[in-house]
């Protein structure tokens, strides 16, 4: 008995040896275990739109960072502003990148934090509105190198029809922008600018809406003077053989309206009803002793004209009073006066010979003068001054003539 129970006290010494060091194992493997796990924590990344968490026992961000396999350059911004070093948090990496803006034509290259396109331009100071028009979405992610294409809009303004509205465009022509408008032209219709000219900022393009009409008027036919030459009378006068009578016509114009206001006409259609009764009148050709007695002074020859030369020419008559001459003062480009209804000087106004010449004109003596406008400047053409007055000059018309220079000068 005394035996068994020696052995049976060894085994359980041995058991209470194990149980001992097993006991001691597990306490060690579990106070360890609790200082490590005592020292983890969790920390949140944000790198652009990408966003996870890690579990670290590193206290420096930027080996965090490390740890987790994320590489930064030295443009790259860290935003640790909601992290705790060893409790955890938010580490934002915001990345720099180069993009390029091209508006226009013209690039330019903006270095930016900003994750997305629509912040990185704003960020730039650049505006979108709702008209202009991106390459990319406003929320797609920013890469370095990308290429931004922005198209601003235009806004131009249509008249048409009474009514002004603006639209906003993309580019484009003006033929765009009226259909834009929902403005459609009509054939004889025209617009302020060209169908195919670009469309600016600011450009206003009215509509000009055309129509025609036809009217029928009746309208007097001027009658004409008939001279018939007479021997028996002295140059200078002339009695009428038949007073003249104004005809009647039926005439039609076309009207063109723009807009609804009257624009211009065209003659399309004449009926004459009554034909006018030309004035007859006798004009004297005799020539009485003298008359071509004309002081010369030596000057044979001016300007490519000479003394002697007979010029086809073309006559219109002009008075003293202020609708012919812009005033009534009566004093010629010479210097000599004139008035209404003094005895007939014999003058002219022509531009084309120096004054003082003395012409004749189908056989009466006539002075140069006076000057007049730039038509007086063609070769024979003349304007007889007619101290008969204003009345007189309509009557005696214009008409054609044979001119012989006398004089060239005083």
């Amino acid at each position: 008995m005394t035996n068994q129970s020696n052995a049976v006290k060894r085994n359980l010494r041995r058991f209470l040896l194990v149980v001992t060091a097993v006991v001691f194992f597990v306490t060690i493997f579990v106070n360890t275990a609790y200082a490590d796990s005592a020292k983890k924590y969790d920390v949140t990344i944000v790198d652009g739109q990408s966003s996870f968490a890690v579990t670290t026992t590193e206290t420096e961000p930027i080996e965090i960072l490390n740890e987790a396999g994320i590489t930064v350059t030295t443009d790259d911004k860290l935003d640790i502003t909601g992290f705790v070093e060893s409790k955890g948090g938010v580490i934002v990496i915001d990345r720099f990148n180069k993009i390029y803006l091209e508006i226009k034509d013209s690039i330019t290259v903006y270095g930016v934090y900003s994750d997305t396109v629509g912040a990185a331009l704003k960020e730039i100071g650049f505006f979108v509105g709702e008209n202009d028009r991106l390459n990319y979405a406003l929320d797609e992610a920013v890469t370095d190198g990308m290429v931004i294409r922005l198209e601003n809009a235009v806004y131009a303004t249509v008249n048409s029809d009474g009514e002004s509205k603006e639209f906003a465009m993309l580019g484009g022509t003006v033929e765009d922008l009226l259909a834009l408008a929902g403005v459609e032209l009509g054939e004889d219709d025209y617009t302020s600018h060209s169908l195919d000219a670009a469309v600016e900022d600011g450009l206003s393009v009215s509509v000009y809406r055309v129509e025609y009409k036809e009217e029928t008027v009746s309208e007097e036919i001027k009658y004409s003077t008939e001279k018939i030459d007479d021997s028996s009378m002295e140059i200078g006068t002339q009695s009428v053989v038949r007073s003249g009578a104004n005809g009647k016509a039926d005439v039609t114009y076309k009207i063109k309206y723009v807009n609804g206001e009257y624009d211009s006409r065209t003659e399309i259609g004449r009926n004459v009803t009554q034909m006018p009764i030309n004035e007859q009148i006798k004009v004297g050709t005799k020539i009485p002793e003298g008359y071509y007695d004309v002081e010369p002074n030596g000057v044979t020859s001016w300007n490519g004209y000479n003394v002697g030369d007979t010029i086809s020419g073309r006559y219109s008559h002009y008075c003293a009073c202020s609708k012919c001459n812009g005033n009534s003062r009566g004093i010629t480009t010479s210097g000599l006066k004139v008035q209404n209804g003094m005895a007939d000087p014999h003058y002219v106004a022509c531009n084309w010979l120096p004054l003082g010449s003395v012409i004749n004109v189908d056989g009466q003596n006539y002075t140069v003068a006076d000057r007049g406008g730039s038509g007086l400047s063609k070769k024979g053409r003349i304007d007889i001054f007619t101290p008969q007055g204003h009345a007189m000059c309509y009557k005696l018309g214009v008409g054609n003539c044979s001119i012989k220079i006398v004089r060239l000068g005083w």
